[in-house]
């Protein structure tokens, strides 16, 4: 709901205090749900505000290792693992925050609309057309997000390798024409002040980065938000940036995350599951 591991704690944080002093529902996951929910709407308009702000592009938190954060049941719906993804996430930016909760609860949590209304306090109908809405909004988007891993990480690779021969033409092949770039440093950091949009120029930019890497750091493949990534670190082992990616349906890289935001590697450096 939030993109940010504070604020969710915090909203459930919250929501929990506010268990505590209530007299008892009938239902207590019902009860818990509406709450929490409400919060995350209302925590999103104050993000909203405050995201507008931020040195340079903004992107969610990376969180590692996701697939030891959810049940095994979660683990097998298609519809949450899709959520947990980066881009995902980033693309729900774009929803306001009753589109955002009317989509998440229903298609990914599996609630009722009838229940989604009880919880936004709103008619069935109006939470119907507000998800539907956001589908429309999410669907105009090409990124994919049904890629397998294997995938993405021989895509990753072949990138990796044109980028380590400083091959600027090799790594424009592995790129759509009309690539994304988004680089969070959160002014904390040396990154592009705004999203690099086309092939020679995000080739440039990665060239760069992992030329950086190659001053005595090293890199290691794994896992964020569930998704293969590249983790870069410097010549003291310190973790300097993240990198994922997604596709486009000609299997080319349309969308570039670069996290350098020291603040959000703090999140993934301790545990990262290296493959």
């Amino acid at each position: 709901m939030l993109g940010s591991r504070a604020d969710a704690e915090d909203a459930v944080q919250e929501t929990w205090l506010r268990w505590q002093k209530a007299v008892r529902p009938d239902n207590d996951k019902a009860w818990l749900t509406r709450v929490c929910s409400n919060l995350c709407i209302d925590a999103l308009r104050r993000l909203k505000r405050e995201r507008a702000r931020y040195v340079g592009p903004w992107l969610p938190d990376p969180l590692s290792p996701v697939g030891e954060q959810t049940t095994t049941a979660e683990a097998e719906q298609s519809e949450l693992a899709d959520s947990l993804q980066l881009a995902y996430i980033l693309l729900l930016e774009r929803l306001t925050a009753r589109e955002r909760a009317s989509l998440l609860l229903h298609d990914v949590f599996g609630y009722s609309f009838d229940e989604v209304a009880d919880i936004l306090a709103i008619k069935a109908d109006t939470a119907r057309q507000i998800a539907s809405r956001a589908r429309r909004h999410l669907k105009s988007n090409r990124t994919r997000f049904n890629v397998a891993d294997k995938e993405i990480q021989t895509l990753g690779a072949k990138l990796q390798a044109a980028v380590a021969d400083g091959d600027l033409n090799g790594i424009v092949k592995y790129l759509s024409r009309d690539v994304e770039l988004w680089s969070d440093g959160g002014g904390k950091a040396l990154a592009a002040r705004n999203v690099i949009v086309g092939s020679a120029p995000v080739a440039t930019f990665l060239a760069g980065i992992f030329r950086k890497a190659d001053g005595g750091g090293t890199r290691e493949t794994g896992t964020i938000n569930g998704k293969p990534a590249v983790f870069i670190y410097d010549a003291d082992c310190s973790l300097v940036t993240i990198l994922t990616l997604t596709t486009d349906e000609m299997g080319q890289v349309n969308r570039l995350l670069v996290h350098r935001n020291p603040d959000k590697l703090s999140l993934a450096g301790k545990d990262v599951m290296l493959i």
